[in-house]
């Protein structure tokens, strides 16, 4: 009898434990890709952003992909980081930037689908001062590109996000 009551005890001992592990699995997903949620939805206040891109293009012309942020604020801004999606850039080769980058690397995104290459610049804007990156760029492949580009102020998360299309001939 009393090795039956000890089996028992046991077994709920197991199940509250299994009940506990997977409450802090849910807890930290639901908060983990929550929160990753919220961050990608910010975007940042006080600097317009302007994307030129040309309409059209023929393989092997040389085109300019240019991004200017201008800061509205009264405080210093800082450029972070430019992201430009695979599906707009697999038309063009990148030859220059200007002003040149500190580090280049890409990630797919949240979800999958699309993959980016990303450009850090970490560069200050000054109030009431425009920066304007230029992506000097040959067409290489005809196509009808288009995808997100991505402008990030003061972190890698806090981004106002612009989709260009250029059909190439």
């Amino acid at each position: 009898m009393e090795n039956a009551q000890s089996g028992n005890k046991t077994m709920i001992w197991i199940a509250v434990g299994c009940l506990a592990v997977v409450v802090c699995i849910a807890v930290v997903i639901l908060f983990g890709f929550g929160g990753l949620m919220w961050l990608g939805s910010q975007s940042p206040e006080n600097a317009d952003v302007k994307v030129s891109t040309p309409p059209n293009a023929s393989v092997g012309d040389d085109v300019q992909i240019q991004v200017t942020v201008t800061n509205t604020s009264s405080e210093v801004l800082e450029l972070s980081s430019i992201d430009i999606s695979l599906n707009y850039l697999n038309g063009f080769t990148v030859t220059q930037v200007t002003p040149a980058y500190s580090d280049v690397g890409q990630y797919d995104s949240l979800g999958g689908g699309e993959t980016f290459q990303t450009y850090y610049f970490h560069q200050p804007i000054e109030p009431g001062i425009s920066l304007t990156i230029v992506f000097d760029a040959k067409a290489v492949i005809p196509g009808d590109f288009s995808g997100a580009i991505d402008v990030c102020i003061d972190s890698d998360f806090n981004c106002i996000t612009n989709i260009p299309r250029t059909v190439i001939k």
